[in-house]
């Protein structure tokens, strides 16, 4: 059974006891990943979020934090990556730089701001849960989800976030300012890309000060809120 049927399969599954919402879409803003027109940009060996994006490709509506849960509790039950297509090249350049295969897995970060710090203007976040490592390398060219072994509880103001033990071509780049996206990296060393800040430890905080602009990191996930209906389901 292919992932794409897993999800239709999931999806079908779910709706008897909630209704699935898709977090990071914006269904008139759906920028194309790079790869395999040059530059080929990927990104690899770290944890992150978008922080802002637009609405529409020419307008000035923006979304934050497109992958925080509000309302309330909610299950994870899968995740999207929109992925390009990088030639043999390529591909033997990202795996020389960050490791292969190509392979991904969805985080939960809590935020946890500091002592005097209210409003987490450092950054601050707990790694909470993830999914196990999907290699992706089958999906290279498409939007294809992913369907965790166990659906992932996520509290009312996390942020879902992606994580790349090595890479995926999963970043969209020359976009206007207002894209925006944090990483785990150092922030005095945000563009040391071979070092290896994925975030893999559960129960580690990190401090997400990488801010990096005109660009959009194309994942989405699909959460069903919790209800007394569904949450011991």
């Amino acid at each position: 059974m292919t992932i794409a049927t897993l999800v239709v399969v999931g999806v079908l599954a779910i709706s008897a006891w909630g209704v699935p919402k898709e977090l990071g879409l914006e269904p008139s803003n759906k920028p194309q990943p790079d790869c395999p027109a040059e530059p080929c940009r990927a990104t690899g060996k770290m944890s992150g979020f978008q922080v802002q994006q637009l609405k529409q490709s020419d307008g000035k509506s923006v979304t934050k934090f497109p992958t925080r849960v509000t309302g309330r509790n909610s299950w994870l039950v899968a995740f999207s990556l929109t992925m390009g297509a990088p030639n043999a090249e390529q591909r033997t350049f990202f795996n020389q730089l960050w490791g292969k295969p190509a392979e991904a897995r969805i985080s939960i970060f809590e935020p946890t701001p500091s002592q005097g710090d209210r409003r987490n203007k450092k950054q601050r976040y707990t790694l909470h849960n993830q999914s196990a490592v999907f290699d992706v390398r089958s999906w290279f060219g498409k939007k294809a989800w992913f369907v965790p072994q166990k659906r992932i509880h996520v509290e009312k103001g996390s942020v879902i976030g992606l994580t790349l033990p090595t890479w995926a071509p999963v970043l969209a780049t020359d976009l206007r300012k207002r894209e925006r996206w944090r990483s785990s990296r150092k922030p005095d060393h945000c563009d040391e890309l071979e070092r290896d800040r994925a975030r893999e430890n559960i129960g580690e905080i990190t401090k997400f000060q990488c801010l990096h602009s005109t660009a959009r990191i194309l994942f989405t996930a699909l959460i069903v809120p919790k209800t007394p209906e569904n949450k011991n389901r």
